[in-house]
């Protein structure tokens, strides 16, 4: 049965000296950098910071960008007791006092041909923004950049465009719509990974610089 290679650093042991011998927990030794993995908490704080950005986007772009939406009224009248029908404009038009309200007035909303248009770029939008983002120099959205975070591939790289829009896909449709269960294994795997993270190969790192692991001398 085969192990998974640890990254740098996780679980390494004190690599030899050039001579071959082992050098003492006192003797100063370089360590590889040490990966630090997000946990399921810091991704879940950043993805509402990104879902505020983008509700707050789309808000704008619906104010500025949206189709017009007209309402159009639809007069229903309705048989009274006598059986007759009693509009609204006889009602407000008469002053007989046997005469009562018997109709009622139906909205009907028009946004027009070009609303499907808006809703595909606004469904559209969320993927853009993931994707765009992830595989930037940034290597992480702006939630994720507020706690320190990054999205690599196995090997600590930036991803590329193709499995950033992997990773988007296989969360949209897989871990977030099958009860979460590909986002809680997040709390669950030993490199803090979703179902999202292992088929597309990615890593979520929370670090700003790598740390070096700190030898310390055993006491007796």
């Amino acid at each position: 049965m085969s192990s998974i290679t640890p990254p740098p650093g996780w679980g390494a042991a004190p690599q030899p000296s050039v001579d071959g011998s082992t050098p003492s927990w006192g003797a100063p030794q370089h360590q590889p950098d040490v990966w630090v993995y997000a946990g399921f908490w810091w991704r879940v704080w950043a993805f509402l910071i990104d879902g505020i950005i983008l509700t707050t986007v789309e808000g704008v772009l619906s104010l500025f960008f949206g189709p017009k939406i007209n309402v159009d009224w639809e007069e229903l009248p309705i048989p009274d007791g006598s059986g007759q029908t009693v509009d609204v404009v006889n009602i407000a038009a008469t002053s007989l006092p046997q005469a009562h309200p018997v109709s009622i007035l139906v909205p009907h909303l028009h946004a027009g041909s070009d609303w499907h248009t808006f809703g595909i770029v606004l469904s559209l939008l969320p993927m853009l923004y993931f994707v765009l983002f992830e595989a930037s120099s940034f290597r992480a959205t702006p939630g994720k950049r507020l706690f320190r975070m990054e999205v690599v591939s196995l090997t600590g790289e930036r991803i590329s465009h193709l499995r950033a829009l992997l990773r988007f896909v296989i969360k949209a449709f897989l871990s977030f719509p099958l009860f979460y269960i590909g986002v809680l294994m997040v709390a669950f795997t030993q490199r803090k990974q979703g179902l999202h993270d292992m088929i597309a190969g990615t890593l979520v790192l929370r670090h700003t610089k790598p740390t070096q692991i700190v030898p310390f001398t055993p006491h007796d």
